[in-house]
């Protein structure tokens, strides 16, 4: 059923939308021709078939697959009006409370340094390799070109995709059958190192064949100079236990390197396949620096909770007597340790385990000296109910709160502000151009 619509404003997801209907690809200011499919939480969902009068916000935009594809949501929107939008997002959910103007991306193109491709397969045996499209229920869309990746990657797709055809395996279904599930890519954006990770079922009854041929379409990706790491990961599911993975290293080096320029001094980072690293580095450096510049004096004791490989641990270690970085994953802690010892820092202590948890063992410590600041930058979710208790019973002087998800982070500060703290810097920051999503700094006192 085709229609006529006028788009007055965006959804959270950053779809356009009118007085009953979404549309993605949609932006305010919009006359268009949807097509409507099907009713969700009492809005229709449609798709855009025509642009009949452009919104002042739209912009042309570079990739076929716009809007089809999940990956970039706002391609079509000016990047300067993305920015805006993000901006005004982050400074209703704090009740407009004053903040810096957002961080800007310098070139919003070819900026991830980390993608994870999906494979998919239709009854009737059609292949798709890519990203998930807007809007679906995990349809994969058989992606040809990618603006926000290196052009490597958007090879690697291509090498892969014909490896699989020829190679007889299947894509891996829900029923636990089948054995390509995904493709990782990543890079150091300052170093050139490459890394690829593909990840197969663990099921026996369909076991992953072809080993070297998949190695050898992954290099013909690369060029000759780039160090290339290659993994393979098994995923085993069963029922009733937790979902267990187990690497493999099947050529080149172990892990990949990023160097990265934090304020005034250029840090070295070991990545290893499963390790969180903010996916854009060059906007991940102008995080960190603005969030040293709320920072200032020297201080006895700084904690970094939800560390990731200890990045912001690290950086502040030149203002501290000591550095406590706390991180779940077990790979991140690994290249924890090792980025401190690449670095030559000698204060930090790097501890695995959960924040909360590690914070009550801690705490019991006879010779614990309580942090003057703390820095938290935890998942989407927010602080967890343990983690936000005892941050309140440590009562830092300050805390600095790094958040990929502003509404998590305003109703964790509403906490935080409503047991003694004061809010007195918000710096949002666009890690991720063409998406609804933005960083965020808040630093209380």
């Amino acid at each position: 059923m085709d229609e006529k619509v006028s788009i007055d404003r965006l959804n959270a997801r950053g779809w356009g939308v009118s007085d009953r209907i979404e549309v993605i690809g949609g932006l305010p200011g919009d006359e268009l021709t949807v097509r409507v499919h099907g009713k969700r939480r009492k809005k229709w969902r449609a798709t855009l078939d025509a642009v009949l009068q452009p919104s002042p916000l739209r912009a042309s935009h570079r990739c076929t697959h716009v809007p089809v594809c999940g990956g970039c949501t706002w391609q079509q929107m000016d990047y300067s009006a993305q920015a805006q939008e993000k901006e005004r997002r982050v400074r209703q959910a704090f009740n407009d409370f004053p903040l810096s103007p957002i961080i800007t991306c310098d070139d919003p193109w070819q900026y991830r340094n980390k993608m994870e491709f999906s494979f998919s397969q239709n009854r009737a045996g059609e292949r798709f390799l890519g990203l998930i499209m807007a809007g679906s229920r995990g349809h994969v869309l058989n992606l040809t070109e990618c603006h926000l990746v290196a052009p490597w990657m958007v090879a690697l797709l291509k090498n892969v995709r014909e490896w699989w055809e020829q190679s007889g395996l299947d894509a891996y279904r829900m029923n636990d059958t089948g054995t390509l599930r995904t493709l990782i890519a990543r890079e150091g954006k300052r170093t050139g190192d490459k890394l690829v990770m593909l990840t197969v079922s663990g099921n026996p009854a369909y076991p992953f064949k072809g080993l070297k041929s998949f190695i050898a379409a992954v290099k013909a990706s690369i060029p000759e100079e780039n160090r290339l790491s290659i993994f393979l990961r098994v995923q085993q599911i069963r029922k009733g236990s937790p979902t267990q993975f187990y690497e493999m290293h099947v050529h080149g080096p172990d892990h990949i390197l990023e160097k990265m320029h934090i304020d005034s001094s250029e840090l070295t980072f070991k990545i290893s396949p499963s390790s969180f690293f903010q996916p854009n580095t060059f906007q991940a450096e102008k995080l960190y620096s603005a969030a040293l510049k709320m920072i200032s004096g020297e201080k006895k004791h700084v904690m970094d909770l939800y560390a990731g490989t200890a990045t912001l641990g690290i950086a502040l270690s030149s203002i501290a007597e000591r550095v406590t970085a706390i991180e779940l994953n077990p790979h991140a802690c690994f290249d924890a340790k090792a980025n401190q010892e690449l670095n030559g820092i000698d204060n930090l202590e790097v501890l695995c385990g959960d924040v909360g948890k590690k914070l009550e063992e801690l705490q019991q410590q006879p010779d614990f000296i309580p942090p003057d600041l703390i820095v938290v930058d935890p998942p989407r979710t927010g602080l967890d109910a343990l983690a936000l208790a005892h941050l309140k019973a440590l009562r830092p002087k300050e805390i600095l709160h790094i958040s990929c998800n502003y509404l998590t982070q305003a109703s964790n500060i509403k906490e935080l502000t409503s047991s003694g703290y004061t809010l007195s810097q918000l710096q949002p920051i666009d890690l991720f151009p063409h998406t609804p999503h933005v960083e965020n700094i808040a630093f209380l006192t």
